[in-house]
């Protein structure tokens, strides 16, 4: 297992990065019962990757289509400002707009993937590359999950309070609107660069399982905050070395890792509550 971690050192800690900046919004992911928000803005953000290798494979807007990046973050940041605007107020309720957009984007990230000249849906739009990260991916994916938690931390107070109670800490003159749609833009903004190497399924087990993980355990939010990103980083290291050695899909290992982990945490409330 050593031997595997030496040998994809870089990759490993792009995941580590990814699974620490993901574990800690999934918390208020979960809390705001907003799971299928994420799910939705990581398929738009991997059929924005699927659109830049179509129009790359096609010829069309080479400079732009070589940055998957940008595409990626176009459709993320629009996904974010339609949710975050609160769309499915009127006659459509939010949870079926969630899914018309999770549908609508998956089907045709697909189509684009099956005529580009490059990549494969499987890989993209599932596992993603994560062995592929190299030191510079990481820095990148340092650059990005930095700032979003540093915001975090010092805005704790406020966005812990408007996920816990909107109409209290708008009655106290919170702009809920902004902190909301704030939330939202960082979640994209961390979805939108992890998709590129993580896939969709990673990044979002990486916004869920962790959080449900550390608030089965924890007692208060710090605990909660605490056990997230300590069950991701766990996670991401057992699965990752154990995928290399016994040629296990590394995303795949990774996630079950997370699930036996969660498991594990909710036997462990069974217990405390007996």
């Amino acid at each position: 297992m050593l031997d595997a971690i030496l040998l994809f050192r870089d990759a490993l800690y792009g995941a580590l990065v990814i699974a620490v900046a993901c574990s800690v919004l999934g918390v208020y992911v979960v809390l705001r019962r907003i799971v299928f928000v994420g799910a939705a803005l990581a398929q738009l953000s991997s059929a924005g990757i699927a659109l830049a290798l179509w129009l790359s494979g096609q010829g069309l807007m080479h400079g732009l289509a070589s940055h998957p990046i940008a595409f990626a973050l176009l459709l993320t940041i629009a996904g974010v400002l339609f949710f975050g605007a609160g769309s499915g107020r009127g006659r459509v309720p939010p949870d079926a707009t969630i899914g018309v957009t999770y549908a609508v984007a998956a089907a045709a990230g697909i189509i684009l993937i099956s005529k580009a000249k490059t990549g494969e849906a499987h890989d993209i739009f599932l596992q993603g590359n994560i062995l592929g990260i190299t030191a510079g991916d990481t820095m990148t994916l340092i650059a990005v999950a930095v700032p979003v938690l540093l915001l975090h931390a010092i805005f704790y107070k406020e966005f812990l309070f408007v996920s816990f109670d909107r109409e209290t800490a708008r009655t106290l003159g919170y702009n809920v609107s902004f902190w909301n749609l704030l939330l939202y833009l960082t979640l994209g903004l961390v979805i939108a660069f992890a998709m590129q190497f993580a896939g969709v399924m990673l990044v979002f087990n990486f916004l869920v399982v962790p959080a449900v993980t550390g608030l089965l355990v924890s007692r208060g939010m710090a605990g909660a905050f605490f056990w997230s990103v300590f069950s991701a980083v766990l996670a991401a290291v057992i699965g990752f070395s154990i995928s290399v050695p016994f040629d296990l899909p590394s995303g795949p290992a990774i996630i079950a890792v997370s699930g036996v982990l969660a498991v594990f945490a909710y036997l462990v409330r069974l217990g405390q509550r007996r």
